[in-house]
């Protein structure tokens, strides 16, 4: 009966070096810039920012309305 061993460092298994077959315009997914769309961020902005404006111009108008006491 054979002994049950570990591998020895000659059997590897299936690695492959495919850092030379890749294409010109390969992405590698381990190493990809995140791209974020900047209007997405801005819209929510620009909508708070309008409805904090509108409120203080509404608030503005109502108060300067009032007859003076």
């Amino acid at each position: 009966m054979e002994p049950n061993v570990p591998t020895t460092p000659e059997e590897t298994g299936l690695v492959l070096d495919t850092t030379h077959d890749l294409h010109g315009d390969h992405v590698d997914p381990q190493i990809q810039v995140v791209r974020q769309n900047v209007r997405v961020a801005l819209l929510p902005l620009a909508i708070i920012a309008f409805t904090v404006i509108a409120f203080i111009a509404a608030a503005w108008t109502f108060l300067t309305a009032l007859p003076p006491a």
